[in-house]
């Protein structure tokens, strides 16, 4: 029981900054004022507030690698998603 907290509070706080800082860099580059960007940012933060949870759950034992690579993996794509949208938009 003490293993799943530690690792649901690890991912809650690597995941849990990740979507802090995206939220900030998506309302820095005026991408919460484009309606059709809404749906693709509501869905990626449900994911991150969901994903501690889940990781928590599965990764332990052998999925120990597969579970921190997939949060990793989570928390790079929500960094780098409004770089690429505003990219996409050409809003920078």
């Amino acid at each position: 029981m003490t293993g799943f907290v530690v690792r649901l509070i690890g991912y809650a706080l690597l995941l849990g900054v990740a979507s802090r800082i995206a939220q900030t860099l998506w309302s820095n580059d005026g991408l919460d004022e484009i309606a059709a960007l809404q749906q693709f940012h509501d869905a990626g933060v449900v994911v991150l507030l969901v994903a501690p949870l889940v990781l928590a759950l599965v990764g332990f034992g052998r999925l120990r690698a597969l579970g921190v690579f997939t949060a990793c993996f989570l928390a790079g794509a929500a960094l780098t998603a409004p770089y690429v949208c505003a990219r996409v938009i050409g809003a920078s």
